[in-house]
Formats: structure tokens, C-alpha cells, sequence
């Protein structure tokens, strides 16, 4: 039976402030290490959380504990289970070094089946999170929180085991076909799965192999949907050859199809606009620590705005997709395959390097390993504003494309493309995103509204609104049409900067005005393309960004957020909600006497 140890909670801390000469004469990973003066700290968590000396630091730093082990489990399989840690991690057991893993936002598994004893045993985690020791992303365009941020646990099974459990749900003239699949390690013969749920039961026996396949009928099963979330429980028990419960997988499923057809994308058959939006998760009480109560409180201001899909900007915590199936919405997420910039003639960049490639097809696996048993999960992306005209990039993108279908082939593909810098992605995904930023940051990098003058100072009786002009924008989306008439579209990252509660009559640049009109301007344009099949506005929430320069208005924060650090509502949110949900919307002088 598998018996799972959870190894959160209260860990020992050190910031190692000189790795490298440490490296030779620290010894932080050994059980006899003196921790007397290490902190005392939570995990999961972000070392910036601590102590306010460590919110800006970058570097090296230590994670012990000890824990125990049952006198069963020292001759069983054994695996510890990381939901995350940013970056770098060097993992010891009793000393020893287990794996080394690079990724920040994907869960990884390490076997110490050979490295455990009966009683107290110790783990140490190192970990890196240096700027240059980051290979994905490249370039930082969202705060670089250290440290074990997501779930620690340690499985154990002495016998034969579930691994590798695939639930698929789909719709059929019947109701519903449910199909298990799943990898029996360890198995003997005559071994049986059996497949439970409210309403159905079904057994078939292992195969000699260890495979498991079992396709179980549903009648009259309701359809999953962002109006409607329909979930079924269902579990999976491993069954030894006298009927007892050897292993059990328990989880959920939702019937649903995703696909795209006549230029649109469709669900359960029915043509469905994405009316989406950007998420950079960022809290300003746990930071990159994804807690249940904030993931909440953000999904539920993404449906009330009236969203029905969200793109994350790296793979997430189980608690999101979890959240995003219960609540009803559609999910889009990526490997941090982020802004990288190799000129266009440029050679032997990272897309042919092995260790970068190698660690971005890891990472797409380790992606897909956690979101596949989600119904919210609807597109996998493949990366974000690279260059795609530097023709290495070709070869690096199939061959991430190739894996990711081939570990999940049941969702659609897509990449983010920065102001139609599109190349070759156009022919290998399924759909396609354009970022772009037009009445943005061509005003803020031509010099306009960059002076520190108070927003609104200029507002008169009859002010003379800062005008919104799309037509470059317009023409950017007709050129990428002309050389890709078959693209089905997403209209992927726009918006503005605003400054949590700055209004100016005239809508000055930076001022929650000129933020919610350019919001609604774009996406008018968008309604006039047939092509666009959805939206998604660059963001849910202000957040930490120190890609961001010092000026008279960013301070160390992203302000596209539609709604601010602390999640209280700009204006931009209520003009996505007229747009997104125009029934029952406020007007513009209620919304902000509302948020008053």
C-alpha cells in the first residue's frame, strides 16, 4: 500500500551568502550540520517573506528538516515529490547527494528508494535562484521569488503500485466514455483495477505487462463547461489477486471536447470566444506561494469580470487547476519558454544548445504530467515573444510541439508572438496568440507621459482627451492575416499602466481612464476580425516586475493589473466586465462610486 508523508510545514533556513567557497568547506547538506542559528521558517514559501532583509535577495540558500520513516517503508520504493522550487535544486537525503533539478514551476520526482532508513532521516534542499544561473526564462519579466514554494511530500509502497494514472472524459450519444490509463510498477500476477465513481463501477485485469486500460461507459453524463463545471469523483483502486486494496488513485473528471473548426474554437461541439486574461500569479502576503484562499479570491474577480479562460505565464500548482475545474474556467499555460532574443542571424543559440533544449522539452513534460487529469485545462502553449525568425528556432519549437502532443494530444496548441514576429509558429500550432501593446508603449518609449507631472493636472472644464489611435495595431493583425489567411487568432497581451486610483477627466496616460478605454478600444477592434476567436488582456493583478525602469510612476510594479496589488478593482476591470458581460455591467460613474 502507498503511504504518503507530508513534509510541509516548519523547515530550518540559511542564506548561504558565499556558495562558492562554501561548496568546499560548508557542509550545509550533512545531518550533523549546526543549525542552531538557521531560521525557522514555513514551507512551502518564498525566502522574501521571511525577513525583510531577504525580499530583494538573489542567491544561494539552505532547507533542512528531519523526518521520519516507518520500519516498513526502509526496504520500499520511495519518492520524494517537489510541486515546486525556484530555481535550481540540489536535494540530499541522509548526506547524499538524490537529483539536482533546474525548472522553477514544475513538479519533479526523485527516487530515494535506496537511501532511506527505519526512524529519523534528514533532508537538505539547496537551493539557487541567481539571475545567471536561470537558463528558462531567460529574462525576468516577473519577480524572481527563492525557495521551496509549492508542496514537499515523500510517497512510499511496498508492494505494487498505481504510477502514471491518465483519466480522459469525452462526451458521446450515450452520455459519456471514461478512459483510464495507468502504469502498475511492480506487478505480479493477477492483479485487477477497478474504476469507481457515484454511479458506475468497472474492473479489468492488469496486463502482464503492467498496463492498465479500462474504457468505462457513463450514461447521461453532463457536459463540463465554464457555465457549467460538472464534476464527477472518480477512483481508481489497484486490486491484489484475493480483492484487497493494494494502491488508490482518487481525483475527478469533467466531460468535455476541445477543438478548433471552421476558424473558431469549439467546445463540446459549439463554437466558444475565449473572453479571457492574463495571469501573473503574485501575492502580496505569500508571493509566488500559490494559497488556496488568494487563488480563490483571484478566480472568482476573473468570473465576476466575466472571463471564461485564463493564460498562465508558467505551468501552475495542482490547488489552481483544482480551483479552475470547480469554478468553471478555461485554462491556457506555458513553459517559461519567455522572451528570448538570439539576433536573426545569429548561431548556436540556446534553441540548439542541448541543455536549453533538453530543459525546455523537461519542463513541457513535467507541465503536462500535473494539468492532463484537469477538464480546465484547455491549451498548452509553447512559448512567449521569442524570436522565430532566427532560423534555429524552427527545429526548437516542433520538436516542443511534437512533445507535448505526443505526452497529451488532446488539448490545442498555441504560442504568444510579439507584434506579428510570428515565423514559422503559424504552421505548427493550432492556435495562435499576438501580443501587442499599441497605444502603450509606443507613447511611453516615443517619451510621452514618462514626466513625473501630477496625473490630471491638466484637466479643464471641456478637457481634450489623449486620443487612442489602433491603426498600427490594425495593420500589424492585416499583415499577419495576409501571409496566414488560415490563422485562427487569439488577441493575446494589451492594456496600459495605471496607477491605482489616479483619474484624470482629460485620460492621461497612467490614469485608470485612459487604462479601461484603450482596454475597450482594442477589443472592439478585435470583434471586427472573424479570425480573433479570443481575448486576453495583459493583467489579472499589479504585480512585482523588476524588468519595469524607475520613472515617475513604475516603482518595482507591473500597474496593467485590472485590478491592483491588493485586488481592489480598477476601472479597467469594470470595462472588461461591459465588455465581457455587458448585462447588469455599471457604468463608469457607478463603478467608481462603487470602488469608493
Amino acid at each position: 500500500m502507498r503511504t504518503t508523508i507530508d513534509l510541509n510545514g516548519t523547515w530550518d533556513f540559511v542564506a548561504d551568502l558565499d556558495p562558492k567557497y562554501h561548496a568546499t568547506h560548508g557542509g550545509f547538506q550533512k545531518p550533523e550540520a549546526n543549525r542552531r542559528h538557521w531560521l525557522k521558517v514555513p514551507v512551502p514559501g518564498v525566502w522574501q517573506k521571511y525577513a525583510e532583509r531577504y525580499d530583494i535577495f538573489e542567491g544561494v540558500c539552505w532547507f533542512a528538516r528531519e523526518f521520519e520513516v516507518p520500519e516498513c517503508a526502509e526496504l520500499a520504493t520511495a519518492r520524494l515529490r517537489f510541486g515546486g522550487v525556484n530555481y535550481l535544486a540540489r536535494v540530499y537525503v541522509n548526506g547524499e547527494l538524490v537529483g539536482v533539478h533546474d525548472g522553477g514551476y514544475t513538479e519533479f520526482v526523485l527516487d530515494v528508494s535506496s537511501k532511506l532508513r527505519a526512524g529519523s532521516n534528514h533532508i537538505a534542499v539547496m537551493v539557487d535562484n541567481r539571475a545567471t544561473t536561470i537558463k528558462w526564462p531567460p529574462c525576468l519579466g516577473y519577480f524572481n521569488y527563492g525557495g521551496i514554494h509549492r508542496s514537499v511530500t515523500l510517497e512510499t509502497a511496498d508492494g505494487p503500485w498505481l504510477d502514471d494514472v491518465r483519466v480522459s472524459a469525452v462526451p458521446d450519444d450515450l452520455g459519456g466514455l471514461l478512459t483510464v490509463t495507468a502504469a502498475v510498477r511492480d506487478a505480479e500476477p493477477g492483479l485487477k483495477v477497478c474504476v469507481n465513481g457515484d454511479s458506475f463501477g468497472w474492473e479489468e485485469l492488469v496486463g502482464d505487462d503492467g498496463s492498465v486500460l479500462c474504457h468505462v461507459p457513463q450514461a447521461g453524463a453532463e457536459l463540463w463547461s465554464p457555465d457549467s463545471p460538472v464534476l464527477y469523483p472518480v477512483r481508481v483502486e489497484l486490486l491484489g489477486p484475493n480483492g484487497e486494496v493494494l494502491d488508490v488513485w482518487a481525483g475527478h473528471c469533467g466531460f468535455r471536447t476541445i477543438s478548433v473548426r471552421d476558424g473558431r474554437v469549439h467546445l463540446n461541439g459549439e463554437p466558444l470566444p475565449l473572453r479571457g486574461i492574463c495571469y501573473v500569479y503574485d501575492s502580496p502576503v505569500t508571493g509566488l506561494v500559490m494559497a488556496r484562499e488568494q487563488v480563490e479570491t483571484d478566480l472568482r474577480l476573473m468570473k465576476e469580470a466575466g472571463c471564461n479562460a485564463v493564460r498562465c505565464h508558467y505551468p501552475m500548482d495542482r490547488v489552481f487547476y483544482e480551483a479552475c475545474d470547480r469554478l468553471g474556467l478555461l485554462v491556457w499555460i506555458e513553459p517559461p519558454v519567455y522572451c528570448y532574443h538570439p539576433g536573426d542571424d545569429d548561431t548556436c543559440t540556446g534553441f540548439v544548445d542541448p541543455e536549453w533544449r533538453d530543459l525546455a522539452l523537461q519542463m513541457a513534460r513535467e507541465m503536462v504530467a500535473v494539468a492532463r487529469n484537469h477538464p480546465c485545462v484547455a491549451i498548452y502553449g509553447i512559448g512567449n515573444e521569442c524570436n522565430t525568425q532566427n532560423p534555429e528556432a524552427e527545429g526548437f519549437f516542433r520538436a516542443l510541439a511534437d512533445t507535448v502532443r505526443s505526452e497529451d494530444p488532446t488539448r490545442l496548441l498555441s504560442y504568444a508572438a510579439l507584434y506579428g514576429n510570428v515565423g514559422p509558429l503559424g504552421e505548427i500550432v493550432d492556435v495562435l496568440g499576438i501580443n501587442s501593446y499599441w497605444g502603450w508603449y509606443d507613447k511611453i518609449w516615443g517619451g510621452k507621459g514618462l514626466s513625473p507631472e501630477q496625473i490630471g493636472a491638466g484637466d479643464r472644464d471641456e478637457p481634450r482627451l489623449e486620443p487612442i489611435d489602433l491603426q498600427r495595431m490594425r495593420e500589424m493583425l492585416d499583415t499577419v492575416l495576409e501571409r496566414n489567411s488560415d490563422l485562427v487568432l487569439l488577441l493575446t497581451e494589451f492594456g496600459a499602466d495605471s496607477v491605482p486610483g489616479a483619474h484624470s477627466a482629460s485620460r492621461d496616460l497612467w490614469s485608470e481612464e485612459y487604462h479601461a478605454d484603450l482596454l475597450r478600444a482594442v477589443l472592439d477592434l478585435a470583434a471586427e476580425y472573424p479570425q480573433i476567436a479570443g481575448t486576453f488582456p495583459f493583467c489579472f493583478s499589479d504585480y512585482r516586475d523588476p524588468s519595469k525602469v524607475q520613472n515617475g510612476y513604475w516603482n518595482e510594479l507591473n500597474l496593467k493589473g485590472i485590478v491592483d496589488y491588493h485586488r481592489n478593482r480598477k476601472l479597467a476591470w469594470h470595462s472588461l466586465r461591459r465588455a465581457y458581460d455587458p448585462v447588469g455591467a455599471p457604468s463608469r460613474q457607478a463603478a467608481m462610486e462603487e470602488d469608493r
